[in-house]
Parts: structure tokens; sequence; C-alpha cells
């Protein structure tokens, strides 16, 4: 199960080296915001190659996700970051 984090340009900015290295796992996701609006998603490059090979189905809920976001179906993003949050912590 993929491993989504929404994270603020701000503390991407910060903790950099970090977060490259959790990209290492090909399971991590990454939700760049700017003032809580999803700005960008930032995946490992192996991630990447499974993403050309196939669809994995947590990328679908992904994409879905951040579309709602994006047109402004969603409140706010914290919401979806806590909801993922808690999704984060259990692997299956």
């Amino acid at each position: 199960m993929s491993r989504v984090r929404f994270i603020g340009s701000r503390e991407l900015h910060r903790d950099l080296p970090k977060v490259l290295d959790k990209l290492e796992d090909p399971a991590s996701r990454f939700v760049v915001t700017i003032h809580g609006k999803p700005k960008a998603v930032m995946i490992g490059a192996e991630a990447f190659l499974h993403l050309l090979r196939g669809a994995i189905p947590e990328d679908r809920l992904l994409a879905l996700q951040l579309g709602a976001l994006v047109q402004g179906l969603e409140s706010s993003a914290a919401e979806v970051q806590e909801d993922e949050t808690v999704g984060a912590g259990s692997k299956g």
C-alpha cells in the first residue's frame, strides 16, 4: 500500500534530504502543497517505473483524491492529509 504524505513547500525545502531518502521506498508518495493546495506529487524513480509498467490501485485512488482537491471538491487538503496519515501508519 502506498504511503501518501502531504508536505508544504517550506517543509520540503527544509527537509529535502530526508524526503529524498524516504522516496527510496517505492511505495512512498509526497503531495507538495502551497498554501494547503496540491501543486505536485513526488515519487521515487523506482515507483515511476512501476507506474509506467501498469497502474497501481493505490495510485489510482491518489489520483482521484488529487483530482477532487484540485477541482475544489474537497473542503481542505488538511482533511485528506489526516485521512492519509492515518492510513499511512499501517502497512498492508
